[in-house]
Order: C-alpha cells, then structure tokens, then sequence
C-alpha cells in the first residue's frame, strides 16, 4: 500500500506543485486549500504524513498539527514556513511537529525529508513489534519477587510507573537492573512506544555520540547517509542508558541539554530533532564518589534520579533465590525439553547459602547449566560448577569450627569456674600445661575475666 499524504496550502500552486513530485515518488497524496478542509480530511481518513503550511486563514498549521495529534498521534506533520517564522515552527516541533521545511524550498530536501520520517515510521513500528513479542514477553514475566526488600521496590513502582518521572537505577552488576527498566516501560501509558537501550560502557567513546544523536550525510568522513540517534528513534517511548556512570564528560552536557530542552542535534545538522522521552538509567558505580571526583555533573545526576531505585544484591535477599531458581528452571526445562520436576533438597541449601557475586544472572546461568548436565528427574549438587561445591564445604568447616571454638570456650569457662578460678588446678583438671592454658584465655577473650 502506498504511503498517504496530505498536502495543506492556501496557495494551490504549491499544492499542484508538491502533488507533482510527491506523486513521482510514488506517494499517495491529496491536496486541500484550507485549515479547515484539512481537518475535514483527517476526521474522514487517515494519513502517514501530513506537510502543513503554518501561516493560513482562520485554521492555521499549529491548528492542523493539534488536530491531527487528537485524531491520530500517528501520523507526521510537517510544517511550512517562511524564513522569517522559522522560529514559529521550532515552537510547532514542540508541540509534536516531527520537522519543519523554509519556503522557498527545493525538490530533494521535501522528498528526503519525507523519506526519512517514513522510514523512521517503519523501524519504530518494527522496533514496537519485536518488543512487544519478545522484550516485553520476557521483562513482565521474568521479575520475581518474594523478598521484603523487591516487594518494597515493586509497591514504589506502582506509584511511579504511570509517571513521565526519569528514574535512576542503582545496583550491583547482574541485579536485574535492565530488566527492570523493562518492567518500567511494559506497564507505563508508553508500552506501545519503543523501549531504547544503550550501554554506556559497550560502546567505545568515539562512536557513543553518533548513536545517541545520529549524525548527518557528511558530517564526519564515513557519513555517506543520515543516520537517525537512539534518542530520536526513542521518541514518545523509553530510553534506557545502562551504566550511566561510565558516559564521557562531553556527552553528559550534551545529554543534559537534550532534557532541559526537548532537542537532538544530530551531528553536523544545524537544526533540532524534538523529542519526548522517559529516561531510566542504571549504574553499578558510586555515583556520589564519581561527582566528588569530578567524573559525572551533578546537575546531571539530578536530572536523572526524580525517583531512585536501589536493587539489594542477591545475598541481601535470600528469600528470592528458591523463587528465582525454580521460575528459572521451568524455563530452561521447558527451552531445553527435560524431564526434570525439581531440585533436590542439598543442592536448594547449597544455591540459598552461596554468596552469589554474579548476583541474579550467575543464578541464571547456573540453573541454565545443571539442566542441561542433569540425567535425573531432580537437580543435585552434581550439577553444580565446583565452585558452588568448594563453597558449600568451605561453610560447613567454618560452621564445624565455629561450633568447636563455642565448645572449646564454654568446656574452659566452666572447668575454670569449677576449681574457683585457679589456672593452675585448671590446666591440671584439663591435661594441657600453663602456657598452652594462658593461650586460649587469650584467644578466647577470657584473659580480662
């Protein structure tokens, strides 16, 4: 089906005019000569693009573009202007106005302009579509809670998800921290938007511009074609900047310009992209420290933490991890079709009692791993990677020692009390010389009593 267009101008020559090249572009296009035969127009059918004078009657481009946003926020507008109202039009951008174009205008800039919000049209909506199959498929259903800390987390998201609030998230490496930004986007009036995601610290610094803002046709050598920024394509949706803490100095002024005021510069482009986006952002550093040392602007960081969510690390919050390993292993039984129902009792102590460095994800992967090794109908400890194992018997000998050291203190306390707190009978009583008797009072902080 052929893109539609609706051209609007109270001269019809620039009507006929763009109709003629529109039409060789092989776009479906219709031409009024009025605000209000536009409006006409947008209640009777809908458009992809709609290229609006700003300056007509009594219905005027700013009215179309209001218009057209009420009855169908998906179509784009593009506003006409002459070069003296060129400050009208960034106004017109504001109010969702995807570009604007200065009369007199030539051929090939109306044709690539309306080519590129074409093709920015069908990446989002594909962008849209993998998420809703794929992103958001997992994001809502792979958060699992049972902790009183994450119950905590998610009773604050209740209240700040429906918001335009920007949010910081705050954790160890492998908490869940994109996930939950996830989470954050699936369930906010923004679902049917795009969901970005950029890693600050993936991306070498000298391309980390260019995907953020996009750049333009000759900017730089290499920039053969315009390329659309992340933070365009997020538009109206949610961007996520993980491991926000590692962005380069020179880029945090950029961005916090972009929040104070709605506008993209795309490199070597002299006129703005306006943009409406949520932003969460998430760091496993000390941003505090990094202000301190001058590395991340505080002007920034409070741009970016209106809500402030810190994940515990997995150890904290012990009682997720039966939760999580078992939803973890329905899943991997299910992708890797076993016939496992469950784990064993040992191997379920030693996964609660493991120190998790690699917090949720090393979870992940471990369960991942003992169902693919798994022969039986249960998980064991079998199944586990030696390090797990090695831990398990590191804490039973701490606990045998512990439980030794208490016996040990308890036996000398009450033999020593029993021959009235003398060392000498006591040492006697107990088989072991002076010196060795002295020894333990020390270790043992009994030499004060």
């Amino acid at each position: 089906m052929k893109p539609k267009i609706l051209v609007v101008d109270d001269e019809p020559d620039i009507c006929r005019a763009l109709e003629f090249l529109l039409k060789r572009e092989n776009y479906d296009v219709t031409t009024v000569n009025s605000g209000e035969d536009a409006i006409k127009k947008l209640k009777e059918e809908s458009f992809d693009v709609v290229i609006s004078d700003l300056k007509m009657g009594r219905v005027d481009g700013m009215a179309v573009l209001e218009k057209a946003r009420e009855l169908s926020p998906d179509t784009a507008v593009i506003i006409m202007t002459a070069f003296a109202s060129i400050e009208s039009a960034v106004d017109a951008m504001k109010k969702s106005a995807v570009d604007y174009i200065v009369k007199p205008f030539l051929n090939e800039e109306i044709k690539l302009t309306v080519r590129k919000i074409l093709e920015q049209k069908k990446i989002i909506i594909e962008n849209i579509a993998l998420k809703q199959q794929v992103s958001q498929y997992m994001a809502c259903r792979d958060f699992v809670a049972n902790s009183e800390s994450m119950i905590k987390i998610t009773e604050t998201l209740e209240k700040v998800i429906p918001t335009k609030s920007n949010i910081l998230i705050l954790g160890e490496s492998g908490t869940g921290k994109g996930l939950l930004a996830e989470v954050i986007h699936c369930n906010s009036p923004r679902r049917d938007k795009p969901f970005i995601s950029i890693n600050c610290s993936a991306v070498p610094e000298g391309l980390l511009e260019s995907e953020l803002f996009g750049y333009k046709k000759g900017a730089f050598t290499g920039a053969t074609a315009d390329k659309l920024g992340l933070i365009p394509l997020a538009h109206q949706g949610t961007f996520f900047l993980d491991e926000i803490g590692d962005m380069p100095a020179n880029l945090q002024v950029k961005l916090l310009k972009v929040l104070e005021t709605g506008e993209v510069f795309p490199l070597g482009d002299t006129k703005p992209k306006i943009v409406d986006i949520r932003i969460v952002s998430a760091t496993n550093a000390d941003i505090e420290t990094r202000i301190k040392d001058g590395r991340f602007r505080e002007d920034l960081y409070w741009r970016l933490n209106v809500i402030e969510i810190q994940i515990p690390p997995l150890r904290e919050r012990k009682d997720d991890i039966e939760m999580l390993a078992k939803h973890f292993l329905d899943k991997n039984v299910a992708e890797h079709k076993k016939n496992i129902r469950g784990i064993d009792k040992k191997a379920l102590s030693i996964l609660v009692d493991y120190p998790w460095p690699g917090n949720v994800r090393e979870l992940r992967n471990i369960i991942e791993r003992a169902v693919v090794l798994a022969e039986g109908e249960y998980i064991t400890s079998d199944n586990f990677p030696d390090k797990l194992k090695k831990a398990e018997q590191d804490r039973e000998t701490s606990t045998l020692k512990s439980y030794l050291g208490d016996y040990e203190k308890n036996l000398l306390v009450k033999i020593y009390d029993s021959h009235n707190k003398n060392k000498e009978d006591t040492a006697r009583a107990l088989g072991i010389d002076l010196a060795t008797l002295y020894r333990k009072f020390k270790k043992y902080g009994l030499e004060a009593e």
